[in-house]
């Protein structure tokens, strides 16, 4: 089956593509806490700009989790307290973030890049880009690249290894936001004699004791208002210092919350230092990215986040719940 993009996002493609074509040194980036869909995307364009012999560096505010480490060419990524300011990129290509701020500190080289390409499935983005391609329909940013790699070369199994990444992590498994590009992209990966269920494995089913450990304190915290079909639990800093983990042994713990049968939001508050992570998942009735977006945060309908500077958590979680309304 034929996977044909409409004609405004075609026009989008062939833009991006005549830039990576013709331009010769290129920095990719994406969001903080960075995620499956932005790694996975990352490196599928990583890959194909070194096919059309371009200079090329991935350059992220945080260090990639581990449990993402075993895909192609991931020990090319650089985090930004390792890295060396450079000033001789000539195009930015930031993937997956809505806003410049969102990329952290990666965002200090992207001030002095001339040209810089902006591509991202969030509804909430604010076109900082020379070129915009912003989509909410598409299942993820990877999705997105897809359609790039393809224009300028046949995608491989590396790159369809890392496109598979993106797109089964940020549908969950092919649970949200599922179009009608997103299997038919999928097969196509898939015929590139990738193993699909070894990626599934890696991403979802290869928890450490550390992170188990983790998760049995945090499960103390749960909280279900069975009126309202919110379910909550929280991380404060100590439970972190007891079992010597960090916030990457937190990847689907949000997720559990909403698995648990009667629950229509989880919400799962991270204390940091400086204030409270915030992470939200729903079944789809209701929207918590309206929610993430007045505490200056983003997202998607069904999964959305924001950050609560200075506040404890039960401070947060006070905040959060008085905003969401339950509404049927």
């Amino acid at each position: 089956m034929e996977v044909k993009l409409s004609k405004k996002n075609e026009k989008k493609v062939e833009e991006i593509a005549k830039i990576l074509k013709n331009r010769n040194t290129f920095l990719i980036t994406s969001h903080i806490n960075i995620d499956g869909d932005a790694i996975g995307s990352e490196l599928a364009l990583y890959i194909c700009l070194k096919k059309l012999n371009k200079k090329v560096k991935i350059i992220n505010n945080d260090k990639t989790p581990s449990i993402f480490k075993f895909l192609p060419f991931s020990k090319v990524i650089k985090n930004y307290s390792m890295t060396e300011q450079e000033n001789n990129f000539d195009v930015g290509i930031i993937l997956d973030s809505g806003s410049l701020d969102r990329i952290g500190n990666v965002k200090e080289i992207i001030k002095k890049i001339p040209f810089v390409i902006n591509i991202d499935h969030h509804l909430t983005n604010y076109n900082f880009g020379d070129i915009n391609w912003i989509n909410p329909y598409f299942s993820s940013s990877g999705e997105m690249t897809y359609f790039i790699c393809e224009k300028l070369n046949k995608i491989d199994r590396n790159q369809a290894i890392c496109l598979y990444t993106s797109i089964i992590y940020d549908t969950c498994g092919f649970v949200h936001r599922v179009n009608k590009y997103t299997m038919v992209i999928a097969k196509k990966l898939i015929d590139k004699r990738i193993n699909p269920e070894k990626i599934v494995q890696k991403i979802f089913y290869e928890k450490s004791i550390k992170a188990v450990n983790l998760f049995k304190l945090a499960l103390n915290t749960l909280k279900f208002d069975r009126k309202r079909k919110i379910c909550t639990m929280k991380i404060p800093l100590e439970f972190y210092e007891k079992t010597k983990t960090n916030e990457e042994h937190t990847e689907g713990f949000v997720d559990f919350l909403i698995s648990i049968k009667g629950v229509e939001v989880g919400i799962l508050f991270k204390e940091k230092k400086n204030g409270i992570k915030v992470s939200m998942r729903s079944k789809g009735k209701v929207d918590v990215e309206r929610i993430a977006k007045k505490f200056n945060g983003g997202g998607h309908r069904e999964a959305s986040g924001c950050f609560l500077e200075n506040r404890k958590i039960e401070e947060a979680e006070l905040l959060i719940i008085n905003e969401l309304k339950w509404t049927e």
